[in-house]
């Protein structure tokens, strides 16, 4: 799809069949006219993951360039490896000995930004600083189409139903599980949430499954048995591999997701391979 003509030229394409589309053509050093802004949220909307190639972007140019499409949501934890409160370092690299960024679960931990919060992300904003040699990919999946193809009596039976979200002791409960010891700040817990089952898109008004393994602690008024059951179910179905696009990082991949419609995975990269993203995260309004 070749964009308008605007007062720089930049071409879309589709990335895979499930979702995504690449940008290039447009240097994010340099200010957006809105008309640009405007249609690259167009093309957001519509493939639901973009990502701009071939950026060279040093912290505060990243700023720069995500505060055009929205309001930016500071790092959500007490303490940041960043100096600067808009950027969360994701890292598997220490220095002296030190992390220098989050580095996250040797397992995959899919799941939709601030989704325990009243007001969750709208937009993700991950630049690749330093990509691996080998691993470090994202796994997305469209909750759109997952929503679509949902047992019909299991959507009727969740229809207009709320979970609770929650980012403390259910989550860390679960993670022990699978072997690994997270340890919450008490600082960095907040009040559970609630939040529809299915979510309707603020922009396209279109159903998407929005309940995930990480943030999700049950389905308000069911029993503890059947949430968990029925919870199991949907995260099986809405992370099958027809709804999943793997994006591949290349050097200055600046990569931006619709938290709204998809939910997302970090894979595991092993040690030996340095792995360095910069995240940013624009806030959102209240799902329904």
């Amino acid at each position: 799809m070749k964009a308008k003509e605007a007062a720089v030229r930049y071409e879309v394409r589709p990335l895979s069949d499930v979702l995504g589309a690449e940008v290039s053509g447009l240097d994010l050093r340099q200010p957006l006219e809105k008309e640009t802004v405007d249609e690259l949220l167009d093309a957001f909307y519509r493939y639901q993951v973009l990502v701009f190639r071939g950026q060279s972007l040093a912290i505060p140019e990243q700023i720069r360039a995500c505060k055009q499409f929205g309001e930016v949501e500071p790092h959500p934890l007490t303490e940041n490896t960043c100096e600067h409160p808009e950027i969360t370092i994701m890292s598997n690299v220490t220095d002296d000995g030190k992390p220098v960024g989050y580095s996250g679960p040797p397992f995959l931990l899919w799941h939709s930004d601030l989704c325990y919060m009243e007001r969750p992300a709208k937009m993700t904003f991950l630049y690749a600083h330093t990509v691996p040699a080998k691993g470090g990919e994202t796994l997305f999946a469209d909750m759109f189409k997952a929503y679509d193809s949902l047992d019909p009596a299991l959507k009727q039976k969740l229809h207009g139903r709320k979970a609770v979200f929650g980012s403390g002791k259910k989550l860390m409960e679960r993670c022990r599980k699978k072997g690994y010891d997270l340890q919450i700040d008490p600082r960095d817990t907040h009040p559970d949430v609630l939040h529809p089952v299915f979510r309707t898109h603020p922009i396209t008004r279109k159903l998407a499954i929005y309940v995930n393994w990480t943030h999700t602690d049950s389905i308000e008024g069911l029993s503890p048995r059947e949430s968990d059951a029925i919870l199991e179910k949907i995260y099986e179905h809405s992370t099958s591999p027809q709804y999943v696009h793997s994006h591949s990082y290349r050097q200055g991949d600046l990569i931006v997701w619709d938290n709204a419609s998809t939910l997302h995975t970090p894979t595991v990269t092993e040690p030996q391979y340095a792995r360095t993203m910069h995240r940013m995260v624009l806030r959102g309004e209240k799902p329904y």
